[in-house]
């Protein structure tokens, strides 16, 4: 897989300066794009790090690391969260987890974790990490990865 993360900031960056909350073609599209390279942003790691990302939900700190980095990244490009914001984050979920059926199941899972220590402490990580990046494109996250090879599971 090629990933370039300049490439993606500049595709992410024009597509948070559009907004809007009607669910056009172009809406959609937009979502979708914002999709994939959120779960790229995560799919990264899980490869560096040589972890099934199908495994994910039985992690809550990395599952709540991918939860945070794509509710950030809704949250930054100025996404409606009850609508484009679930829509981008099951998307991502369902190819972080290469189960795009059961995205929304799998996003569900997640709104169901928040009370949980470890959870909520993925959740920061991964808002951190997006918003490091958005910021400077060199700046790639990093703390699932990290956390992946630590070898700690929650």
């Amino acid at each position: 897989l090629f990933y370039n993360p300049n490439y993606a900031q500049r595709i992410w960056l024009r597509c948070r300066a559009k907004s809007g909350i009607i669910m056009s073609e172009d809406h959609l599209e937009r979502i979708e794009t914002l999709a994939r390279i959120g779960s790229s942003l995560a799919g990264v790691q899980f490869e560096a790090a040589a972890l099934d990302p199908t495994q994910l939900t039985g992690d809550k700190w990395a599952f709540g690391y991918c939860f945070g980095l794509l509710d950030a990244m809704a949250q930054y490009a100025n996404l409606d969260q009850y609508s484009e914001g679930v829509k981008l984050m099951s998307n991502a979920l369902g190819k972080i987890m290469c189960d795009e059926m059961r995205g929304l199941e799998i996003f569900t899972q997640g709104v169901d974790l928040q009370s949980d220590p470890q959870f909520v402490e993925g959740l920061s990580a991964g808002a951190q990490d997006l918003t490091a990046w958005a910021e400077d494109a060199n700046a790639l996250p990093t703390q699932l990865a990290r956390h992946i090879n630590s070898g700690v599971r929650h």
